[in-house]
């Protein structure tokens, strides 16, 4: 019999709202929690690259396959197929689960259905979620090509940003505005006040940024105030915001398409198809790399507090952990 862990790919992470616990979704719709207090505890008094206990796991409804999430301070938000659900986080955070338990139906205390196109029986992938907690306002980024906002009070619609014309691959929030990377080749920034795009931007209508060989498709977006890091099929590449034009390329990655961008304390971090994942100055230097288990990343979670740690997870049923982006510290087995 073919073991499925061979075949795992995960595609989403998030923490508990306490920090303690790594939550990771994969295709089979399986979720694992791992105990991080725990893990990064044995690696102090042990050497070892492995480790495989201290998780248990729980079967999303119908084997759903598990897209993304988002930790609220009551629910973990999960983002399927053709819907989405509120989990309690007293449900899955209990220290009832023993170590390597057997795999549990996740009690689903919520959820939302996302409507199928007319004339399509195929149900929508969810693809990325963000929470803005100050009005409990729920993004989603969906494979009907559509960034849905919901009221997470009633599940509502309260509105529906259209305008790509293929499906989201990652979306962004800062203050009012909503950036949205699309299979289509674009960046959308979105208004939230007045429900409208503002601007887009084409990486790949710039020769230096294309690759034909791999498509126009952008699979990660992140923005600051100054500044958006994007990447897909076009090469990873910086841009002024205000300028909308490109700062920098970077010629210096090897990769295949690109899957995570992230902004952080002015530091540059990027993966995807590749055999790294990079740190970058914001002049095309790698700062570091970390080779990684799996082949593509596709999903990268970190926190400070109550320990500052960074978790990357993709086409492989292990999880890189790193306490510091210079190296790997572990990692965890699925």
């Amino acid at each position: 019999m073919v073991d499925s862990k061979y075949y795992t790919t995960i595609l989403s992470q998030t923490f508990s709202p306490c920090g303690n616990y790594l939550i990771t979704g994969n295709n089979y719709g399986i979720l694992m929690v791992y105990n991080l207090k725990n893990e990064l505890q044995s690696m102090d008094v042990q050497d070892q690259n492995l480790s495989s206990g201290r998780s248990y796991g729980f079967e999303m409804i119908r084997k759903i396959q598990i897209n993304s999430m988002e930790s609220g301070e009551k629910f973990l938000i999960i983002g399927g197929v053709g819907l989405i659900v509120g989990v309690d986080w007293d449900t899955i955070i209990d220290n009832n689960f023993g170590e390597n338990s057997k795999i549990e139906p996740l009690s689903i205390s919520w959820s939302i259905n996302i409507p199928s196109p007319k004339d399509s029986m195929l149900s929508i992938d969810v693809n990325c979620l963000i929470l803005n907690r100050e009005d409990n306002v729920l993004y989603a980024g969906c494979g009907d090509n559509t960034v849905y906002a919901f009221n997470l009070e009633c599940g509502d619609v309260i509105h529906k940003f259209e305008g790509h014309s293929d499906y989201i691959h990652s979306i962004d929030k800062l203050d009012d505005t909503i950036a949205s990377a699309s299979e289509d080749g674009s960046v959308l920034f979105w208004d939230i006040r007045t429900k409208e795009y503002s601007s887009k931007i084409i990486p790949s209508n710039n020769p230096a940024i294309k690759r034909p060989d791999l498509g126009n498709w952008i699979g990660s977006v992140t923005i600051t105030k100054d500044w958006m890091l994007c990447g897909g099929g076009s090469k990873l590449s910086l841009w002024n915001r205000s300028m909308a034009a490109p700062m920098t390329v970077y010629e210096c990655v090897e990769d295949s398409g690109i899957h995570v961008t992230k902004l952080m304390d002015e530091t540059l971090y990027a993966g995807g198809c590749s055999k790294y994942f990079y740190q970058l100055s914001f002049t095309d230097e790698i700062l570091c790399k970390i080779e990684t288990s799996p082949v593509t990343v596709y999903s990268c979670v970190n926190q400070e507090n109550p320990f500052k740690v960074t978790c990357l997870a993709g086409s492989s049923h292990k999880i890189d952990i790193c306490t510091n982006l210079n190296y790997k510290m572990t990692t965890l087995g699925v």
